[in-house]
C-alpha cells in the first residue's frame, strides 16, 4: 500500500510539472505582437539578357543538324569576338513534321544566349546576328553586386521602420518597453517584362537593336514578433 501511495504521489508531481510547463509556455506568448516593415527601391537594370535561335528544316536529319551547326558556328565566331559579352548555347532540339501520319521532314533549332552590361555592344551584336538568327526574348536585370549593395542599405532602413512600429504600438498600449522575440528578413527583386517583337531578319541585319533597360524593384521585408512590457 505504501508503494501505491508513493506511485500516486510521483504521478501527481509529474502532472503538476507538466501543468507548470504548459503555463510557462503560455507566458512566453503573453503580450506578444507580430509586426511587419518593408522598404523598396527602384534600381536601374545594368545587365542585358538576349536569347536568339537558329531554325532549320530538312527531310534528312543529318542535313538538318549540319544546317543548324553552320549557323551556330557562324554566330559563335561573331559573338565571341565582342569583348565583355557572355556567350552560351542551349535548347537544342529536333522534331518530326507529320502529314497523314507520315514523317515528311524534320525541324530543329538551337538557342544562343548573350549576357552583359554593355547594352549598346549587345544591341549591335544582335543586329548583326539577326542575319541568320531570330530573337526569341530580351530582358534586363540588376547585377548581383548592385542588388546586394541595395539590399544591405534597405535592411538598415527596414530595421529602423520595424523598431519605429514596435515603439509606436508599445507607446499606444502604455508599455514600458519591448523585446524582440523573433525576426525574419526577406529580400526580393522584381522587374517588369520587356516585350520585344522580332521582325524579319532582312530588315534587321546589321542594324543595332534599340533598347531601354528600365528599373527593377528591390524589396526588403522584415517580419517579427515583439513582447511588450505592459504594466
Amino acid at each position: 500500500m505504501m508503494r501505491l501511495t508513493s506511485g500516486i504521489t510521483t504521478g501527481l508531481l509529474v502532472i503538476a510539472g507538466m501543468a507548470a510547463q504548459v503555463q510557462a509556455d503560455d507566458d512566453l506568448h503573453y503580450n506578444q505582437v507580430r509586426l511587419q516593415a518593408e522598404q523598396t527601391e527602384a534600381v536601374s537594370n545594368d545587365t542585358m539578357h538576349v536569347t536568339l535561335a537558329t531554325f532549320a528544316e530538312s527531310r534528312d536529319p543529318a542535313d538538318l543538324a549540319a544546317a543548324i551547326n553552320r549557323d551556330m558556328d557562324w554566330a559563335l565566331q561573331i559573338a565571341g569576338s565582342v569583348e565583355g559579352v557572355g556567350v552560351s548555347t542551349g535548347g537544342y532540339q529536333t522534331y518530326p513534321v507529320h502529314k497523314d501520319n507520315v514523317i515528311k521532314s524534320w525541324r530543329g533549332q538551337q538557342n544562343l544566349m548573350l549576357e552583359g552590361s554593355d547594352h549598346k555592344a549587345i544591341g549591335r551584336l544582335v543586329g548583326t546576328l539577326q542575319e541568320k538568327l531570330q530573337v526569341k526574348s530580351m530582358q534586363f536585370s540588376v547585377s548581383d553586386d548592385r542588388r546586394r549593395a541595395v539590399e544591405n542599405r534597405l535592411i538598415g532602413r527596414a530595421l529602423d521602420a520595424f523598431r519605429e512600429r514596435a515603439g509606436l504600438v508599445g507607446s499606444n498600449l502604455d508599455a514600458k518597453g519591448y523585446r524582440i522575440v523573433e525576426l525574419n528578413i526577406n529580400t526580393s527583386s522584381q522587374r517588369p517584362p520587356v516585350p520585344y517583337q522580332a521582325r524579319m531578319a532582312a530588315m534587321e541585319a546589321a542594324a543595332p537593336v534599340v533598347t531601354e533597360a528600365g528599373d527593377s524593384d528591390v524589396r526588403v521585408t522584415i517580419n517579427g514578433t515583439v513582447e511588450l512590457q505592459l504594466p
